[in-house]
């Protein structure tokens, strides 16, 4: 994923990144949906931020094991591309749609992880943020 010892600058821009997009939602537009309900649980609630039509931010509301919304996702965007994640069980960085860094909930960095692991989370992460954009007519590019 990333060279031993870029470790630290890597989530040091992961970090910087949240806190940068999180810091200008309040000059952004704001726009809220609800995804249908998948049997055993609750609706999905999904907000976006735009700034001039792009996505910056997408938070997801995600389903604790009763099947209760109490749990979020969250997406970060650079120039129309994930950059950051932050789910409930773990932390991504992206660089033009691959991970470049995973971590835990925490943000400490999970090292065991396999090429095929990696490659089969990005597939997932990037379905996930394509259907949750579609609720506003969005696509990434």
């Amino acid at each position: 994923m990333i060279a031993e010892g870029d470790t630290a600058a890597v989530l040091s821009l992961l970090k910087l990144t949240m806190v940068e997009i999180d810091a200008a939602l309040d000059s952004m537009e704001r726009r809220d949906s609800v995804l249908p309900a998948e049997p055993g649980q609750e609706a999905r609630t999904v907000s976006i931020w735009l700034r001039d039509g792009t996505p910056r931010k997408l938070l997801v509301t995600e389903p604790n094991e009763a099947g209760a919304m109490t749990l979020e996702s969250e997406y970060w965007f650079v120039n129309g591309e994930v950059r950051a994640v932050q789910q409930p069980t773990a932390a991504f960085f992206f660089e033009a749609d691959r991970i470049l860094l995973w971590t835990d909930e925490g943000l400490e960095p999970i090292t065991t992880i396999t090429p095929e692991e990696r490659m089969a989370r990005e597939l997932e992460i990037l379905a996930e943020i394509e259907k949750r954009l579609a609720a506003f007519g969005i696509t990434l590019s």
